[in-house]
This record gives structure tokens, sequence and C-alpha cells, in this order.
């Protein structure tokens, strides 16, 4: 199979397999907000986020795994590929008990009157919760590697398939909420680790069984110290980057909770949901394309790996651009018919949320392009470090009595300032043709989002209806596609899919 045709079938599997979850997530939310209550809901929240203020780890050395990986099969050299898996495997494992293990020694402070505001009544369940979720963050670990061989290997299509089974049974435990007599935020905690160790042994048995080099006799056989450095050293840095923003995130929720309590709380965890949501679609261009960008570069083929690196910064923000910008014009009343009563501020949170990842995006690809080349210290101190700055200017803020409103301006501002310095950054460092980035990408992506906002709101002013959206949201997005084809793309990617759909 073609490298065309393979990322064409992975981001087919991506797209379907997004649409699905994204769904799939949204009514999920509806149903656990309408069970559990605003309450239990911002605790699940809250004391979820605290755990998963440490899975930074886990995001960071997945990336780390599947970077080396692409890049050893970039050198088509499968015994330089297993000792790299089996060196993950080790790093994982080690990192992932000790993690553990503070987690629970901390416990007695984290979950305390002194750092949450969490009503009478509810500090068992919270304890429960905070002990489950910390299992779940060490289970995450232990599958990352298994999850990134199959990314490395592009075999998205089962990735797709497994993910898109945990969001069913997601779902499918929610329905049975309702009949259970026992605590409703405990039990949903329970079923969610078992969905997790589903999903663990899974990808472990199905790695083990399909590619020799994930075989588990050779896990400790291939340790070696200089390859456990050499990973520790870039899941370090990576740490360091995914840090800032988990920290960021959850600095956040805590300011919300002490200046606003857990129902305000409710309102971020829905709006992370949706930015979750958002994530698997923009991961459908990402996971099929971040293989091809570290393969080519462990080439040697520096000039190919910038082509893809713009390909995906221009097809992810073309993406993002026709999706959510109508969404973002409509956001009240799909609030209100996703959710029925709407915690305050929520919609605030969304449009935010949403914004700041497009801010991000627009540069996305040279994210992906400094992973591949490997100078990673300074670039995550250089554009990682602001967005720690939010922490402390947001609580200016709040003490000012600016309000959520004031905070959520402030991140997308820091989110936007962020994704510009990579440009330059990129240029001076690895030579990244900065004019020609902005022309190709920026330049004709800006025409699109100006064009979606100008249609998205004037469609917005048509009606008073509340249900308005139901005709709104699909005119902009017939809109934004012919003006995307007919302006964003160029003649030479115009004709490259319709040569495409025509060989289907």
């Amino acid at each position: 199979m073609t490298e065309g045709k393979r990322v064409i079938i992975n981001i087919t599997a991506q797209y379907a397999k997004a649409i699905i979850n994204t769904v799939l997530s949204l009514y999920t939310v509806r149903i656990v907000l309408k069970i559990l209550g605003q309450s239990d809901y911002g605790i699940m929240s809250l004391v979820g986020g605290i755990i998963m203020l440490l899975g930074f780890i886990t995001s960071a050395m997945s990336i780390t795994t599947q970077r080396h990986l692409s890049y050893d099969y970039g050198k088509r050299d499968l015994t330089v590929v297993r000792k790299t898996f089996s060196n993950s495997i080790v790093m994982h494992l080690a990192i992932g008990m000790i993690t553990l293990i503070i987690l629970l020694t901390i416990e007695p402070v984290i979950v305390s009157p002194r750092l949450l505001n969490i009503a009478d009544g509810r500090w068992e369940a919270t304890h429960i919760i905070y002990k489950i979720v910390a299992v779940i963050l060490l289970i995450t670990f232990l599958t990352s590697p298994f999850k990134a061989l199959l990314t490395a290997r592009e075999n998205i299509v089962f990735v797709a398939f497994i993910e898109t089974l945990d969001g069913f049974l997601k779902l499918a435990i929610v329905l049975v909420l309702p009949y259970l007599s026992v605590d409703r935020l405990v039990a949903y905690g329970f079923m969610l680790l078992a969905i997790m160790l589903f999903e663990f042994s899974v990808f472990t048995i199905y790695d083990a069984v399909k590619y020799s080099e994930c075989s588990p006799r050779n896990f400790f056989k291939d340790t070696d110290k200089s390859q456990l450095k050499r990973l520790s050293s870039f899941a370090g840095w990576t740490t360091y980057g995914t840090v800032t923003i988990i920290a960021r995130n959850q600095g956040i929720a805590w300011l919300l909770n002490h200046f606003y309590g857990t129902v305000v709380n409710a309102a971020y965890g829905i709006a992370n949901q949706m930015f979750s949501a958002i994530q698997f679609i923009a991961a459908s261009v990402l996971n099929a394309i971040n293989p091809q960008i570290m393969k080519a570069e462990g080439r040697g083929e520096r000039d190919n790996m910038w082509t893809l690196a713009e390909l995906e910064s221009k097809s992810v923000i073309c993406l993002m651009t026709i999706l959510f910008i109508p969404l973002m014009a409509e956001i009240n009343g799909l609030l209100t018919l996703w959710l029925g009563k709407v915690p305050p501020y929520t919609s605030v949170f969304c449009v935010a949320l949403l914004i700041s990842f497009l801010a991000d995006q627009i540069t996305s690809g040279l994210n992906t392009a400094n992973q591949a080349i490997g100078n990673i210290r300074n670039y995550s101190l250089l554009m990682y470090t602001p967005k720690l700055l939010l922490i402390p200017m947001a609580l200016l803020l709040l003490y000012l009595d600016y309000g959520p409103t004031g905070v959520m301006f402030l991140f997308v501002a820091i989110e936007l300032l962020v994704a510009l310095i990579r440009l330059p950054y990129m240029h001076h460092v690895s030579g990244l043709d900065m004019k020609h980035y902005i022309r190709t990408v920026l330049g004709r992506n800006s025409l699109l989002i100006i064009f979606m906002a100008a249609v998205s709101l004037s469609l917005k002013h048509t009606s008073t209806s509340a249900y308005r959206f139901f005709y709104s949201i699909p005119i902009a997005y017939i809109a934004g596609i012919v003006f995307a084809w007919a302006v964003v793309l160029t003649s030479k990617e115009r004709k490259k899919i319709k040569t495409s759909i025509t060989s289907k």
C-alpha cells in the first residue's frame, strides 16, 4: 500500500471514530450530568483533574515512544525498533508505579477541606473516586506504549475501532447507572476502571500476537541504560511541555472552585468534555500524518518532512475552522439542546476553549516537526513556559472581579501568542521557510476564518428562534466547504483529491 493511500485510509478511520465518539461523548455527558447532578459531576471533574495533573507524564512518554518508534521505522531496522519498544515498556512500568505510590501517599493532603470545597457528606465518595482515578492513570501508563506502537505502525484502523468501542461502553455504563441502588458516583468510577482494564488487555494481547518487536520475552532482556537515558531525556522535556498545559487547566479549575464552588466546576468540566471531543476530531488528521513526518525525518528527507508538517497544519486549521466557528455562533442554543439546564458560564468556557484550540492549531504541524527533529529542550522552555503565567494572572483578575470571562479572554490571548512564536523559532533553529508557511498555510486559512465568521454571524441574526441552528449550521458548513475548495486549496491539491476519489 502506498503512503498516500495509507494516509487516506487512516484519516477515514479516524474521522469515523471522531464523529461517532464525539456524538457518544456529548450525549454521555448530558446523561451523566442529569444522573449525578451538578455537584457530583463537579466532584468527578475536579478530583479527576487533580489526578490527571500528573497524567501529563503519560502523554509525554506516549509522544516520546511514538516519535522514536516512527523515527526508527524510517530507518527500516526492526532490531532497533524492538529495543526502543522494550526500553519504553520498562520506563512506563517504573514511572507508572512510582506515580501511583506518590498519589496514594499525598491523598490526605490533596483531598482535604484545606484545598477543596466539597459538600458535607461527599468526602468519602471523593476519596474513593481519587483512588479509582489513580489506578486508571496507572493503567493508562501501561497501555500507552502499545497504542504508540500501533500508531507508529500506522495501524490506525484497529486503534480507531477499539476507541470507538470504548465510547459505546462508556455510554452503556451510564445508561445502567439509574438502576443502581449504590452510590452512583462511586459506581460510575468503578465501571470506568473496568473499561480501562478491558482496553489495556485488548491492546497488549493484539500487539504481542501481531508484531514480533512487541514480544514480552524481550522487554527486560533488551534493557539498555543509554537508551533509557535517551528516552527519559526526551520524555522529560516533553513532560515539561505537557505539565504546563495540564497545570494551567487544573489551576484554573482550582481557582474557579475557590471563588465560585463546584457548580462552576461542572461548567468548566462540561467545556473540557467538549474540548476532548475536539481533540478526537483533530487527531483524525494528526495521527494519520504524524508517523509520516517522523519517518521522513528518520530517512533524512527534511524537505519532505516540512511539506508534510505544512499539510498537517493546513488540514487541521481548515477542518477546525469549518466545524467550530458555526458552533461558536450558536453555542447557547446547542448547549440548551444538549444539556437542558446549563450551568453558569458554560458557554463562555466552551467558546474560549474552541478559539484557543483553533489558535494553537495554526502552527500545530511545526510542533510535530520539532518532535521529529528532536530539538526538544529549548523548544519546550520557550513554547510552554508562558502558559504557566496564566495562573497568577488569572488569580489577579478574579480578585479584581473580572470573573471567569476575563480569565478565559487571557487564556485565548496566551495561546495565540505561543502559537505565533513557533514560526520565528523554527525558522531560526531548523530552517523553516517562514514566508512560504505564512503564504501557503496562514494566508489562505485566514481568509477562510474571516469568511466563516461573517457567514455564521449573518445567519445568527436571521431569526430569534432557539432552534435556528438546525438550518444555520448546515448552511455555514456547506458555504465553508465550497469556499475552502475554491480558495484555500491550491489547484494541485484539488487535483490530488479528485484523483484519489476517482481511483477509489
